[in-house]
């Protein structure tokens, strides 16, 4: 049986988390129901989509990622479930899902739902679609297609690179308060062979990229690429994102120059 993934900003002091996985549970006991996190901010599909896209593609084909975050903004908001990457992934159609990949979903199905306008769609139309897809039923059955016209999506925040500069951004500030950029390590490894570099970010410069976080001592600021192969700044322990000043669109730039 799939394994499902769960993702909400629902967090921890209420029943919300329960009710969901007890309707999974009820269809489907021997389900394996996994937490990625329930303590995504509230509302925040932007927050929601960074965390999913560090993860999800680790699971096994055929995974399927619950979503529950910022539902049910306006009445006309479907509920729906991607084919993206070889995985199935489950959530409204408020932008959020269209952030995972530049790239369009391999099938996009807006649910039926038997409970039209549901207060609580994650338990009423997710977790039933979600139990439907473990128990194999067809992805198509789901519902209807959905054009790719009516999928939401928002642009992301761009890098900008040319041989002596890559200009990107904060993406998403971790619990750490370590600053993850847009800034791609293919892109660095091509531009800086041979150049020494510069990382700048408000009125900080760093002269290198260090490989580990132990190269740096505590209080002092670094710059590494992490596990998703982007550039991440931090403060050995010590919060980045306080302590510099820099948020959710902070821009960041590594500059290159011959030696």
């Amino acid at each position: 049986m799939p394994l499902i993934t769960f993702l909400s900003d629902f967090g921890w002091h209420d029943h919300y988390v329960a009710s969901v996985k007890t309707k999974i549970l009820a269809e489907n006991p021997e389900t394996q129901i996994i937490d990625i996190t329930h303590n995504i901010k509230k509302f925040d599909i932007i927050h929601g989509a960074q965390v999913l896209k560090a993860v999800y593609r680790d699971f096994p084909e055929g995974t399927i990622h619950l979503t529950a975050i910022n539902l049910r903004q306006s009445a006309k908001e479907a509920m729906i479930a991607i084919k993206l990457n070889n995985q199935y992934i489950l959530g409204g159609n408020n932008g959020m899902l269209g952030l995972l990949d530049e790239k369009a979903p391999q099938e996009i199905i807006k649910i039926t739902e038997n409970e039209p306008g549901s207060n609580f769609p994650a338990k009423d139309v997710l977790a039933v679609a979600a139990s439907q897809i473990a128990s194999n039923k067809s992805f198509q059955d789901l519902g209807t297609p959905m054009d790719e016209s009516e999928f939401v999506r928002y642009l992301p925040q761009r890098v900008k690179a040319t041989r002596e500069i890559i200009q990107g951004h904060v993406i998403h500030v971790d619990d750490y308060g370590n600053l993850i950029t847009n800034i791609g390590k293919t892109d660095y490894d091509i531009l800086s062979k041979g150049k020494s570099i510069q990382v700048k970010f408000r009125n900080y410069v760093l002269s290198k990229v260090q490989q580990y976080y132990h190269e740096t001592t505590g209080g002092e600021a670094f710059a590494l690429f992490n596990d998703q192969n982007v550039l991440e700044i931090g403060i050995k322990e010590g919060n980045a994102s306080e302590l510099l000043g820099m948020e959710y669109g902070s821009m960041v730039s590594v500059r290159f120059s011959d030696y």
